[in-house]
């Protein structure tokens, strides 16, 4: 009985900022999926009422409709993930929180309260995909939807910790933002090119955007026997499971244990 009323009270202020931090950004929250259900509704539901012809199968549809969707979770954990540990320094928050709060335990708190809002918007995503997939092929949905899912989750385990990293070094969280979406929506690109410039044949698992391919890629039942570069130029099309969830899992730990060791060093 006293192992578990220390562990409640060890738990507890955990508990209570992960609810504030989860009321402190429901009002972000409440945007992005309405965002991501009108986009989708216009990307892939209208155009296939109006003119565009349906594609051939569900697995076409759902990852012309996943493509774009890269840019809304870029967003979205940079948004969230951002002031994680930079807003505290900012804000001067950790003078008053900290001495009735352990920051591990603070930080703990924050991060699964984000990256809930954040699941919660990539799962607001696929449902509504879901929902025109079936309206326009009918049942039963591809189950390679939940596999597909399960790597966007993934991918945003391990894009949480690259920004918490950069909210750890960073004075505020717009420099954060600008740094997390240039590098994955234009400059890892131009570093990929750049690379595969001077070795073809080095598979780019360093690239996040190369990462992401497998979310689009994975909807396809026969994904395993895909050729996995392009017969003409010779380019990477997408990463295998095992390599995916590897540099993926890699990023989500390195990153965190960084955050967390400057964490503790850095000065309120």
């Amino acid at each position: 009985m006293n192992s578990l009323n220390n562990f409640y009270y060890k738990i507890k202020p955990v508990f209570h900022t992960f609810i504030f931090e989860i009321r402190l950004q429901m009002k972000k929250f409440i945007i992005f999926p309405v965002a991501t259900i009108l986009l989708l509704f216009l990307n892939s539901y209208l155009p296939y009422i109006l003119y565009t012809p349906l594609e051939s199968s569900q697995a076409y549809f759902y990852e012309f409709g996943t493509i774009y969707f890269i840019i809304i979770i870029v967003l979205a954990v940079s948004i969230f993930f951002g002031g994680i540990i930079c807003s505290e320094f900012k804000n001067k928050t950790g003078l008053e929180v900290l001495p009735l709060i352990n920051r591990y335990k603070l930080l703990i708190g924050k991060y699964f309260a984000n990256l809930i809002l954040v699941i919660g918007i990539v799962a607001v995503h696929y449902l509504t995909m879901a929902l025109f997939g079936y309206n326009f092929y009918g049942g039963p949905l591809l189950k390679t939807l939940l596999y597909s899912f399960g790597f966007a989750v993934l991918y945003v385990l391990a894009l949480g910790s690259i920004v918490t990293f950069l909210s750890s070094i960073m004075p505020s969280i717009t420099p954060v933002i600008v740094i997390m979406s240039g590098y994955v929506l234009i400059l890892d690109n131009i570093l990929s090119f750049l690379i595969l410039g001077i070795n073809s044949e080095l598979e780019p698992l360093y690239s996040l955007g190369y990462l992401f391919t497998i979310i689009t890629k994975i909807f396809f039942p026969d994904f395993s026997t895909m050729e996995r570069r392009d017969t003409f130029t010779g380019g990477w099309l997408f990463p295998s499971i095992e390599g995916a969830l590897a540099l993926l899992s890699l990023y989500t730990v390195i990153f965190f244990i960084f955050s967390i060791i400057l964490f503790k060093h850095r000065e309120f």
